[in-house]
């Protein structure tokens, strides 16, 4: 997509917005070495970062550590939340300062740092060291976060970890797209950099549990961190290896550091036009219909800034040309933010449904019938082991999309597609609620008598996983989209953060309504009794 190409201009993605390439003089392997060795560091930055994410909740609930399942959500909801948020302040960095590549950099340092510390918490030789001093009981049958076993350390641990995936993810998924922008086929790369994505996580699905499951030893926890951990060197280890491949665009004025000026001078402009508008029509009523008072009147008409009311926005009148401050490309910058913020607010309700796939889904799994892997060993199946049905199903969606349905759509402009997109991941987010909310009303009618446990089977979630993969397939895909597009040379970074961050706040919504819950029915689980 080109600034210059008039199709791809809407309402949705201004053609502002939209960056420049930047010159390539790569040789084609060196191009492909640069796409993949980012994609590859991807993959296994994510298989880390799932493995932390999808076992933790379990880890705090099953190990030692015995927390509350509503606090163990909380948590998680709290790291998820702070990973997001986080990026708009490395974004702002990476776009005005550092750049792209040294920000990734960086963030995988703070990410190790926080992962070694996560694996010698699980490790129960040197759990007791970091812990010490840290456990309060309570009496109430509401037991507070603030009063978990070792609550300070390992939020401290999770929030600095969450900083250092927030500093890597946002600028990789932006530093990928750079690679690519010479062929004008960013949305494709979005595509691949899905796929990638959710490689990683079906493998911290199925490797990560299957370590922890199968074995009694108590130190099982810390053994799937501490191979996670081996994979996010091995992510950075990767990034690295195609350093001198890349494409290094120079970082810009930021938009954020804009933001505010334009902002408060189109006021002052606009407050200047509406008192000199005033003052002229004032002298219009009282003046005499003398050649010289009209002159008079045509000449101080004439002074007035020239923006008209009707076509131009309130950010306008901070342009230069309607005797503002700042030059146009500033201004169109700071109105494409505004765009952006928009269209992301709309979506909190879609990740507030993406969420459930990290959270509620799994507890739900826990009170169904869940078959052996073993019956020797009498293990379980891991309940996380049923998101693979989300992950793979937006693996071969993306696929049969770009072979078979992308291809007859060329004629549509990369906007109206974006909005298709959007619409149709909606539809599917809400039948994904539709359908499990349909599961959970036969599995509490299938419950043993005095128990909370049913004979339902697991596999009954399947649907409802891969509707969701196929929700995502449009509406993940789109943000990814949108982000990049939509975002001037100035605040690529900042922009894609913006999508990470209306996944944070969404974290965060999320954790207040299990708060609410919890303070509602006094628990937070599949309890039918309640």
């Amino acid at each position: 997509m080109n600034e210059h190409d008039t199709n791809e201009s809407s309402l949705l993605i201004p053609r502002p917005g939209v960056p420049y390439d930047e010159p390539d003089n790569r040789r084609s392997y060196q191009r492909q070495l640069a796409i993949y060795s980012i994609l590859a560091s991807t993959t296994l930055e994510r298989l880390a970062f799932y493995s932390l994410v999808i076992n933790l909740i379990f880890t705090l609930q099953l190990s030692e550590l015995d927390w509350d399942p509503a606090n163990s959500v909380t948590a998680s909801f709290i790291f998820f939340g702070t990973s997001y948020i986080s990026t708009l302040v490395f974004a702002v960095l990476s776009d005005a300062k550092l750049g792209r590549a040294r920000t990734i950099i960086i963030g995988f340092f703070l990410y190790l740092i926080g992962y070694v510390v996560v694996s010698l918490i699980a490790n129960t030789q040197t759990h007791t060291f970091i812990c010490r001093n840290s456990f309060n009981s309570s009496e109430s049958n509401i037991r507070s976060i603030l009063n978990e076993r070792c609550v300070g350390p390992i939020i401290g641990t999770l929030i600095f970890t969450a900083i250092g995936v927030g500093a890597t993810q946002a600028n990789m998924a932006v530093f990928g797209a750079e690679q690519v922008q010479e062929s004008n086929k960013p949305s494709r790369y979005f595509d691949k950099y899905i796929i990638a994505v959710n490689i990683g996580g079906i493998f911290a699905t199925l490797l990560i549990p299957y370590i922890q499951v199968t074995q009694s030893d108590p130190n099982r926890f810390f053994h799937g961190y501490l191979v996670a951990s081996s994979i996010l060197i091995g992510a950075f280890l990767f990034f690295i290896f195609g350093y001198r491949f890349y494409i290094h665009i120079e970082p810009h004025d930021t938009i954020i550091t804009k933001f505010i000026p334009v902002i408060i001078n189109a006021f002052q402009t606009w407050r200047k036009y509406k008192v000199d508008k005033h003052i002229a029509n004032n002298i219009v009523k009282k003046s005499s219909s003398t050649n010289l008072l009209e002159e008079s009147i045509t000449n101080y008409e004439d002074q007035l800034i020239t923006a008209n009311e009707n076509s131009y926005s309130f950010l306008d009148f901070a342009r230069a040309s309607n005797k503002g401050k700042f030059i146009d490309r500033i201004v169109d910058d700071v109105k494409s933010l505004r765009r952006v913020i928009v269209v992301f607010l709309l979506l909190i309700p879609y990740w507030l449904v993406y969420y459930q796939i990290q959270t509620t889904f799994f507890l739900q799994g826990e009170y169904m019938y869940v078959p052996y892997i073993s019956n020797v060993t009498q293990t379980k199946m891991p309940v996380i082991w049923m998101s693979v049905g989300d992950q793979v199903s937006i693996i071969i969606g993306i696929v049969i999309l770009n072979l078979f349905v992308y291809k007859y759509l060329l004629n549509y402009n990369q906007s109206t597609l974006i909005q298709m997109k959007f619409i149709v991941g909606m539809f599917l987010a809400s039948i994904t609620m539709f359908i499990a909310g349909t599961i959970e009303k036969f599995r509490q009618h299938q419950c043993y008598p005095d128990k909370h446990n049913s004979d339902l089977s697991i596999f009954t979630q399947l649907p409802q996983y891969i509707c969701m993969g196929l929700s995502e397939v449009f509406g993940m895909v789109a943000s990814f989209e949108f982000a990049y597009m939509a975002a001037p040379r100035s605040a690529q970074s900042l922009i894609m953060s913006l999508r990470f961050c209306s996944l944070g706040l969404s974290s965060f919504i999320g954790d207040a309504y299990v708060k609410v819950m919890t303070a509602t029915i006094k628990k937070f689980d599949f309890d039918v009794s309640i």
